[in-house]
């Protein structure tokens, strides 16, 4: 044991550790997705395939070895969605946090919610994380404001020009507003209007927190990772606001 410790290079470490870091990140970027599932399979038909050649189950074995030999390009072709949003967040994201929040301001962001709520008065607002958003921010009107209630509460206010659009805040800042968000329509979220499909599909592409108030029903809706919750309460709101801007005291 003590001969194995004395082998061990300071770059052996180093190597150790940043594998680590990438497979680590890896994971989290793929995590929630169907692509976690399907690495599943693959792991259990390694350890088939592995047992396989133990026991010399030739025939077994014969017939996995092409099965291995056709997935190479079946997975790729499978995982070119997944494959492509990897390269791309890659590219985008921060190894450290990219935007804050503080409490005042959330206070600030679930008061102009409330209200929007109370009065039917549709919105979108889009909590910018580790993926930068600066090109949704460009196609709105740049606005580079504090965050304040009036502000938001008029800003989707009904006839006024940028209440169609969405805004971006990061940095605890309002960024823009009347932005376009990206929007994919889908047979089985049909019954979803366009704000509550382009915040899902941001959500998909980005870490982003969007939150949506229905005009129709007057419901607060939140968007992450894909996936919508609807019909939230401001205290269900808040503690998941929270949990993604953990560091919210100034």
């Amino acid at each position: 044991m003590i001969n194995f410790l004395s082998q061990i290079k300071i770059y052996d470490i180093f190597d150790i550790l940043i594998i680590s870091c990438i497979i680590y990140y890896i994971i989290l970027l793929i995590k929630g997705t169907k692509t976690i599932q399907i690495l599943k399979g693959i792991f259990f038909l390694f350890i088939i395939t592995f047992l396989s050649q133990l026991f010399h189950l030739n025939t077994l074995n014969w017939i996995l070895e092409k099965i291995f030999a056709i997935g190479i390009i079946s997975l790729v072709i499978i995982f070119q969605p997944e494959l492509r949003n990897l390269l791309r967040k890659l590219g985008t994201e921060q190894i450290l946090p990219f935007s804050t929040l503080h409490s005042m301001q959330i206070n600030q962001i679930l008061e102009a919610v409330n209200y929007l709520a109370e009065n039917k008065i549709g919105s979108l607002i889009v909590l910018e994380k580790t993926t930068p958003l600066g090109v949704y921010a460009k196609s709105g009107c740049e606005i580079d404001g504090i965050i304040d209630k009036r502000l938001l509460i008029s800003i989707f206010y009904p006839n006024n020009l940028l209440h169609d659009g969405a805004v971006i805040i990061r940095q605890n800042r309002i960024a823009s507003a009347g932005c376009i968000l990206p929007i994919n329509p889908s047979s089985e979220k049909d019954y979803l209007g366009t704000r509550h499909l382009s915040a899902i599909n941001l959500s998909e592409e980005t870490d982003a927190i969007v939150i949506v108030t229905s005009e129709e029903t007057g419901r607060i809706s939140l968007a992450q990772e894909g996936k919508i919750y609807e019909g939230i309460t401001i205290e269900e709101l808040r503690k998941k606001i929270e949990i993604a801007f953990p560091q919210t005291k100034e």
